[in-house]
């Protein structure tokens, strides 16, 4: 699953950016409910240059190089990330061996999801 620009704020493209949202919950989720069968990774292969995204961004944009999503995607079939089912990920700030060391931190301190935080009175 993919959903590039769901965590942004600011955004004001509502109906592109609800449906990535949508899709990190939904990923999350399915996640919970296949836990112990089958992995789940709401994966965001970045900004990468494409035919389609050169027409929509400017050269200095942050461009993802494009062997980062697979890179992820062979790590994530290896299973070494499995505890990480349901979580959002990214090929470009989430590299494999980074993403190895943080797996503790990131459940721990429930990293990559989205969460409605509320401040404590």
């Amino acid at each position: 699953m993919t959903a590039a620009p769901a965590y942004l704020p600011g955004a004001s493209e509502t109906g592109y950016t609800a449906s990535k949202a949508a899709v990190c919950r939904y990923g999350e989720t399915l996640g919970n409910a296949l836990a112990g069968r089958i992995a789940v990774f709401v994966l965001s292969p970045g900004l990468v240059r494409t035919a389609m995204t050169e027409e929509n961004f400017p050269d200095d944009a942050p461009w993802t190089p494009p062997e980062c999503a697979p890179r992820l995607v062979r790590a994530l079939a290896s299973g070494r990330f499995d505890r990480l089912s349901g979580r959002y990920l990214h090929a470009e700030h989430d590299p494999p061996d980074e993403l190895e060391q943080r797996i503790a931190r990131i459940l721990d301190d429930d990293l990559n999801a989205i969460r409605l935080r509320r401040k404590a009175h």
